[in-house]
């Protein structure tokens, strides 16, 4: 797993700290040795109300992966998350958050 320099982590809460395990893990699986990268935690600019600013979402950088794997990726996200998560394939990173239903 990688952060990008300046990611903030403080705050970050253990649901999504499981989610990025389980991303990891799909990310080795399809041939990204180095994991994922964290492109944003607790930081950067979000929309209000964003769940990034209490540490209850994520976002992942996708561009090394054609738009198919991209896809396959979310698939495969929601399948061995619970339905606690969304997970979001936005224009340029993935956008996983914790939230409850």
């Amino acid at each position: 797993m990688i952060f990008k320099k300046g990611v903030k982590v403080a705050g970050i809460q253990p649901e999504i700290m499981c989610a990025l395990m389980v991303a990891e893990r799909v990310y080795f699986e399809r041939g990204r040795p180095e994991g994922v990268t964290v492109t944003a935690v607790t930081d950067g600019k979000h929309m209000t109300g964003s769940k990034h600013y209490i540490g209850q979402a994520v976002d992942l950088r996708t561009f090394y992966f054609s738009v198919d794997v991209q896809h396959s990726i979310v698939t495969d996200l929601k399948i061995r998350l619970t339905d606690e998560f969304d997970v979001v394939l936005e224009k340029d990173h993935l956008h996983l958050e914790y939230d409850p239903k």
